[in-house]
C-alpha cells in the first residue's frame, strides 16, 4: 500500500472517530489532534481500534503514546512500519 493511500485511509478514519467534533475536514492533515480536536484518551483509544482493525496490524504498546499520535503524518510513519513489519514476517514464513 502506498504512503498516499494510508493518509488518505488514515484522514477518513480520523474524520469518522472525530465526527462528533466541529471541525474542517479539509485541514485536517495539518491539524495537531491534540490541541485542535482535543483527543482525549477515549478517543485516542478509538482511534487506534480503528486502524488496527482497518489496516490488519497491531500497534507495539510502546507506541502507544499520545504524543505520537499528534498529527496525521506521524500516524501515518507508524502504520507504514507496521504494515512494512506484517509483509517481511509473511514473507519469511
Amino acid at each position: 500500500m502506498e504512503k498516499s493511500e494510508v493518509k488518505k485511509e488514515l484522514i477518513d478514519l480520523i474524520i469518522e472517530v472525530f465526527k462528533n467534533q466541529e471541525f474542517d475536514a479539509n485541514i485536517i492533515e495539518y491539524a495537531d489532534l491534540l490541541e485542535d480536536l482535543g483527543m482525549d484518551s477515549l478517543s485516542f483509544i478509538s482511534l487506534v481500534i480503528e486502524i488496527e482493525s482497518h489496516f490488519n496490524i497491531m500497534i507495539p504498546d510502546e507506541t502507544l503514546l499520545l504524543d505520537n499520535f499528534k498529527c496525521v503524518d506521524g500516524i501515518v510513519a507508524i502504520v507504514n512500519q507496521e504494515i512494512v513489519k506484517k509483509i517481511q514476517t509473511s514473507e519469511e514464513e
